[in-house]
């Protein structure tokens, strides 16, 4: 396990000056001013003069609105992303403030937690809400040496960013920290939250030119505390479902409407068969239950009945399990949406 290492003198100096050089744009000189040669006036015809207009009737003003809570716009008018108000909770990671220790250095704050412990390997998408007073703020996330910058906006309600992804290699309790740029004697920074949230390993499913959809378990986002994608070329799929509460999502684009087969192509170990599994997309749902393939990696594919994509655009898959009988519900290679001329 890699530990985070404390800054050298030239370190800090080269960080430091990373990290004031975020947002900051060197003005050109402007260019001195030459005077324009006097041009003469043309007579130009008199202007008419508009009739006075009635002066607008009194608008009553509309009644105050009020909120029981801070709207949070997150990234409204930035290339910040929205976030989801349904997106789950299963596997996220939060880190509160009373496990993050900080200390100021001549000039960096420094932000390090030890408590990180992940029950699986896997991506996740790193969070960071926060308050801040000063306009900007240069800072940097360390994570198992992966680095991810960013510049920081002030707010005075809280406010959650992305930095980026960071991959966890195994189970196992890591450190991290998270480096600013010094705000004075006065401190103009609060972090109110750091959440790991899981997120797919492989590129997002493409339509292809048939119609035909392959969601490979790569670009599976795995809401799951076992649950996770293999990597190994001898698996390469969705294991450890050892929990019914585990589920995981495919989020894709749907350039041609329509009806499609759905195929889910699975395994599982002789023993451990029975559980019954939920396929969603929207408000439809199809359900089977799993059998027998020989090997939770001998593949199996399991037509499990057809859906309805009424529109193009933005869609959801979900392979949520029902029940599990024994010790693992199944594993899943891919599904495959096929379509139904």
């Amino acid at each position: 396990m890699t530990r985070h290492l404390p800054f050298h003198a030239a370190g800090a100096l080269a960080l430091l000056l990373a990290l004031n050089s975020c947002g900051k744009q060197e003005q050109p000189a402007a260019a001195p001013s030459v005077p324009a040669a006097p041009v003469a006036a043309k007579p130009t015809a008199p202007t008419p003069v508009p009739a006075p207009t009635p002066a607008p009737a009194a608008v009553k003003p509309a009644d105050p609105v009020f909120s029981a809570a801070p709207v949070d716009l997150n990234g409204f008018g930035s290339d910040e992303p929205v976030f989801r108000v349904d997106e789950p909770t299963r596997g996220v990671i939060v880190i509160e403030p009373k496990d993050i220790k900080h200390t100021s250095q001549q000039h960096w704050d420094q932000y390090d937690c030890e408590s990180f412990k992940a029950k699986r390997w896997g991506r996740y998408e790193v969070r960071l809400t926060y308050t801040l007073r000063n306009a900007t703020l240069g800072t940097q996330f360390r994570f198992a040496q992966q680095p991810l910058k960013k510049t920081l906006m002030a707010t005075s309600q809280p406010k959650r960013v992305v930095y980026g992804t960071v991959y966890v290699e195994k189970p196992a309790m890591y450190p991290f920290s998270l480096y600013a740029a010094a705000t004075g004697t006065e401190p103009g920074f609060e972090i109110h939250e750091v959440a790991f949230v899981p997120a797919p390993e492989g590129p997002a499913p493409v339509q292809a030119a048939d119609g035909s959809i392959v969601l490979d378990a790569s670009s599976a986002t795995t809401w799951s505390e076992n649950m996770r994608f293999e990597p190994k070329s001898e698996k390469n799929c969705l294991g450890f479902w050892t929990s019914e509460d585990d589920f995981a999502e495919w989020d894709f684009e749907v350039t041609k409407p329509g009806r499609y087969k759905v195929t889910v192509v699975h395994g599982c170990g002789t023993g451990n068969e029975g559980s019954e599994v939920a396929v969603k997309l929207g408000e439809q749902q199809l359900k089977f239950n799993v059998k027998d393939t020989g090997g939770f990696q001998k593949w199996s594919e399991e037509s499990v009945g057809e859906v309805y994509i009424k529109k193009a655009g933005k869609i959801r898959l979900v392979i949520d399990p029902v029940t599990k009988t024994k010790s693992a519900v199944l594993d899943v290679s891919k599904v495959v949406l096929k379509p139904v001329s």
